[in-house]
């Protein structure tokens, strides 16, 4: 069985001794990539899709960020729940090329940060009852002014590092709530509740079914790491014990 270090640290140990709190089981049968992502972009997608607006089969979710860790589990995963999914990208010279893998792994509409007046036309006929909110500053306006009355807002990332903001008109008279959201809040409340063994249990099913995919990826050794330093800003870098410990150059340290 993996398990994950809760409070003692350890992401750079290959053995550590702890309390048996300090852990978590996760499911068996998972891939390496799988359980080393598992606690914390799945399980923040789960719960916001899950924890603040009764979504049913058919109806929208809107979120920025949609090229995260976080933003491709929520594609996913409303894929596998049937919500259909509105994502917003940054501007970038390959839009076209990263718009299509969203699209291969279950995105419906994604667009631009530029492409604002073609994303609120759409959303006027497809209106969203959910927005996830990553990035955070005047980017926050695009989503309030897409989604519809009594509809909910939840903001879990500042990556934009400006203040959110908030037009009085857009929140009062649409009835949106704001919501916010941290992984690390929720598994110290729930720790060890029924709500967290669901959580993994779906989770889990879903990874090994195929349903849901491990971000992006490049595997090293851990004798690697400049090169994964250099990377890091292209591909999420993981570094894997196994692979370290059967590299011929461990017999240096010895």
């Amino acid at each position: 069985s993996s398990g994950i270090n809760a409070e003692y640290g350890g992401t750079w140990t290959t053995h550590k001794v702890v309390d048996e709190t300090a852990v978590k089981k996760l499911p068996s049968g998972l891939s390496v990539a799988a359980s080393a992502m598992f606690a914390v972009n799945p399980c923040t997608a789960y719960r916001m899709l899950k924890d603040f607006k009764a979504l049913k089969p058919g109806d929208w979710v809107i979120q920025n960020g949609a090229t995260s860790g976080v933003g491709r589990a929520v594609i996913q995963m409303c894929k596998a729940e049937g919500f259909n999914t509105v994502n917003i990208i940054r501007d970038r010279d390959n839009a076209d090329q990263v718009k299509e893998e969203l699209r291969s792994i279950g995105a419906d509409v994604v667009f631009t940060v530029s492409e604002r007046q073609e994303l609120e036309k759409f959303c006027k006929t497809n209106t969203p009852k959910l927005a996830l909110n990553m990035v955070g500053g005047r980017e926050t306006i695009s989503l309030l002014k897409c989604l519809g009355h009594g509809s909910n807002l939840v903001t879990y990332g500042a990556m934009s590092n400006s203040p959110m903001s908030v037009p009085f008109g857009l929140m009062v008279f649409k009835d949106i709530t704001l919501n916010n959201y941290w992984m690390t809040r929720w598994t110290r409340e729930f720790a060890g509740t029924s709500a967290e063994g669901e959580m993994f249990e779906q989770i889990g099913d879903w990874f090994k079914s195929g349903v849901l995919t491990p971000t992006p990826h490049e595997e090293r050794s851990f004798f690697d790491y400049e090169e994964a330093f250099k990377r890091a800003f292209q591909r999420k870098q993981l570094f894997v014990c196994d692979r370290t410990l059967s590299d011929a150059r461990v017999a240096e340290l010895v």
